[in-house]
């Protein structure tokens, strides 16, 4: 399988030894409809810094053909604020994503955090240049950012070995368990998320008369697990 961005982000610019000038929590958040969430960006310096965050969304979000392209603001359903800040050295600041618009089916993006330089009327008042200095070598953050629909739903069909999601929300799958009609199961640790209109090629098929016990997370939901059984449909 293709390897994908981290969440934690990509190393930069020029020589080493890098350092992390600042750090980003949480990684992983989701919106809603009527729900905004944070996200606090913590200095690891002790000299001051400007931050830029920077949209992209992501297509085809953990499937093999995923990959990220930028978005107008005018057309993302989401929107960062403040999207350009001073960070004090040492000191943290909390980034609110608020939605924008209402989406039909769970979608995803990835907000990207880095260091630039000043703008140009503070450095030309700066005595020194010590935040110009402190970017030189750092680290990019990325925080992926889901967006949940205000009325989403679970659905999921199951065809031999392959699991379609018909429904509109994304499923965070755990793991699977092929049981027979007696009752007795083969549990596969499955870790993968299954987004709207996505499929999955599950590691045993499920024949007729048996069922499949999915176990699976929801965004915004924590780590509480949810259970479907499928039926593997006759023929």
């Amino acid at each position: 399988m293709k390897s994908r961005v981290s969440y934690l982000a990509l190393a930069v610019l020029l020589a080493p030894p890098a350092h992390a000038n600042l750090t980003i929590h949480p990684m992983r958040t989701s919106v809603g409809a009527d729900k905004a969430a944070v996200i606090r960006i913590y200095s690891q310096s002790t000299q001051p810094q400007y931050v830029q965050a920077s949209l992209r969304r992501v297509v085809d979000p953990a499937g093999d053909g995923e990959h990220e392209i930028g978005v107008e603001a005018s057309e993302a359903a989401i929107a960062v604020t403040p999207s350009r800040f001073a960070l004090a050295g040492g000191g943290n600041r909390l980034i609110r994503i608020i939605p924008l618009r209402a989406v039909e089916q769970e979608s995803a993006y990835r907000i990207y955090f880095e260091g630039v330089r000043a703008p140009e009327e503070e450095v030309e008042a700066a005595a020194t240049d010590t935040a110009q200095a402190s970017i030189g070598v750092s680290l990019v953050w990325g925080a992926l950012v889901n967006v949940v629909p205000a009325e989403g739903n679970v659905e999921l069909e199951l065809h031999g070995r392959t699991l379609n999601n018909t429904g509109a929300l994304r499923v965070g799958i755990t793991s699977v368990a092929n049981c027979d009609a007696a009752g007795a199961c083969a549990a596969h640790d499955v870790s993968r998320s299954l987004y709207p209109g996505a499929s999955l090629q599950l590691p045993v098929s499920v024949e007729t008369g048996h069922t499949l016990q999915l176990r699976y997370r929801l965004s915004g939901d924590g780590y509480r697990e949810h259970l479907k059984v499928l039926t593997a449909p006759a023929g």
